[in-house]
């Protein structure tokens, strides 16, 4: 089932989730739990957030590790219908997804910009003319308002002026890149780009990134287009898929645990590095870490969870990866391997600090 990434969904049991990928099962929603009520389970190391008249955490993945574990295995128990036990994965792969008939609404990005678009600009406040202002500003790009969508907090109005980021949705893989070329060469008085300052200040509040060193950081984020500064305001630009775009149907193939790996590769496309789950194919894999040298040059994806890793390389470059080896088995096609980095399951192990993407060349 193909529905999009990144619109937002609050559920009956009063759940604020982000849709987490374009394909999807039947009959549920593939998500992140982004605000979780505290009625039935709450946790000390989570930001508490007041929302829509409830004390809400805010689940992340980089708290403190047993105190995450524990908050888990107490979601699971609370809310285990919205646990999604993958017929495709492994058992122990962890996957949120809402069942259908859970959902309370679904904010459609594409829908809220279209709305915020047709308000009098005198009705805005000063946060909702900046998105007003950045949309335009994108627009000349050649891009349409249905290519579009604004999200997260923007979307569900608890935004707070000057602090809350700008979150644009792009339709399309096309559409997206198309965007990133504009925004290379594209001049406004309010858009500025992270210095290296900036980037530094970012890297050292990642420990996902502890592996990378300030040069490798910078070398790689650098050049991203799609997040930046309009009038002091962090934007931040996702990629979704539309259908016939979609590089993974749900349930078209089956994903058999090998190990854990290491392993170096030349890239030959990075279409689909803009979206989640994220892939880039390779070329002349060459597995680094002990043990399973019998898969050299077998290996031809590297696949992401985390939109950290989006665009960080480009065809001709060479990639090192650090994650989950699996089989897969397509229903149509030959069997192949890819290595899988951040699945939810990766930061309640070692694996949190251990998997990785990274440029060498």
């Amino acid at each position: 089932m193909h529905f999009y990434e990144s619109s937002i969904i609050t559920t009956k049991d009063g759940l604020h989730c982000q849709v987490y990928s374009n394909e999807h099962p039947t009959n549920s929603i593939i998500i992140k739990p982004k605000y979780i009520p505290t009625d039935k389970i709450q946790c000390d190391a989570l930001q508490y957030r007041y929302i829509s008249g409830k004390k809400m955490n805010r689940l992340s993945m980089w708290v403190d590790k047993e105190k995450l574990k524990t908050y888990i295995t107490n979601f699971k128990e609370n809310y285990s219908e919205y646990i999604l036990s993958s017929p495709h994965h492994n058992n122990n792969r962890l996957f949120f997804s809402i069942p259908i008939e859970k959902i309370e609404r679904i904010y459609f990005p594409r829908r809220g910009l279209s709305e915020l678009m047709t308000m009098p600009e005198s009705s805005l406040d000063d946060h909702l003319k900046l998105v007003y202002e950045f949309i335009k500003f994108l627009l000349d790009s050649g891009l349409k308002e249905k290519d579009l969508g604004v999200t997260y907090s923007t979307l569900m109005g608890h935004y707070f002026k000057n602090i809350s980021d700008i979150n644009i949705v792009v339709y399309g893989k096309d559409n997206f890149w198309n965007l990133m070329k504009y925004l290379e060469t594209a001049k406004h008085p309010k858009l500025k780009w992270k210095t290296k300052e900036d980037w530094i200040r970012f890297h050292k509040q990642r420990n996902r990134f502890t592996f990378f060193t300030e040069q490798e950081f910078l070398q790689i984020m650098s050049r991203k287009k799609s997040e930046g500064y309009f009038d002091d305001n962090l934007f931040v630009i996702f990629g979704t898929e539309k259908d016939e775009e979609v590089w993974s149907k749900w349930g078209e193939e089956k994903y058999t645990q090998i190990g854990s790996a290491i392993i170096e590769g030349t890239v030959i496309d990075n279409f689909s590095s803009i979206v989640r789950p994220g892939c880039y194919t390779i070329k002349d894999s060459k597995v680094i870490s002990a043990g399973k040298e019998n898969f050299n040059d077998v290996i031809k994806k590297v696949v992401f969870y985390s939109r950290d890793y989006c665009m960080i390389a480009y065809p001709e470059e060479k990639i090192q990866a650090s994650g989950i080896l699996e089989k897969v088995e397509p229903k149509n096609g030959d069997a192949y391997y890819r290595i899988v980095v951040g699945y939810f399951d990766a930061y309640l192990t070692n694996r949190r600090e251990e998997e990785f993407i990274k440029l060498i060349s």
